[in-house]
């Protein structure tokens, strides 16, 4: 398990490898940290890619993006009410998980145009807790939201991802949060 201190900064950066479509800045940050990050998620962060060419890179990481959560078809949004199946966005797990940040006192990282229960949004509220030693809110969280729904994203990934690269995110996300709070 990792250190209490560096928990809600692992939270967030699986939050930011799943918000959108991965960036020049987002890559360095993970090849900065490419061997520490290998040790966690038990493969290279960075497999496939080639990080000679960082604009291709972030291109062939795009079209994963899309073709893993976005469409046209066979995709799967990181989204707790698309991926629980209640067919659309904005479903009653969403005014659910909005309502524990409200109760929580939680305040949204992302801009107010991304949903309360998508994976990004969850993984920045178990950072808060976790910052601010409420780890038993974090737990029961964690498994009355993103753990009822994260093996199936996970899932998906490893069935449509063509890249390595959110393949290996996706298990290591699944791996963390197991741990940390079903553990």
């Amino acid at each position: 398990m990792q250190p209490a201190n560096t928990i809600p900064a692992a939270l967030r950066l699986f939050g930011s490898v799943f918000q959108r479509e991965a960036d020049g800045r987002l890559l360095k940050e993970i090849e900065a940290r490419r061997q520490e990050l290998a040790a966690v998620l038990e493969g290279d962060p960075l497999d496939g890619l080639d990080m000679g060419d960082p604009d291709a890179a972030v291109e062939t990481l795009a079209a994963e993006y899309c073709r893993v959560f976005i469409g046209p078809r066979g995709h799967l949004s990181p989204v707790e009410s698309v991926v629980l199946g209640e067919g659309r966005f904005w479903g009653p797990s969403t005014e659910k998980v909005a309502e524990f940040y409200k109760a929580a006192g939680l305040a949204p990282a992302q801009d107010s145009r991304t949903l309360p229960d998508h994976i990004s949004m969850e993984l920045d509220c178990l950072a808060q807790l976790e910052e601010g030693d409420r780890h038993d809110e974090a737990t029961a969280f964690a498994r009355g939201h993103i753990l009822r729904w994260l093996p199936t994203l996970t899932q998906h990934v490893q069935q449509v991802a063509t890249t390595a690269f959110y393949q290996v995110w996706s298990k290591g996300l699944q791996a963390m949060l197991t741990e940390l709070y079903e553990g």
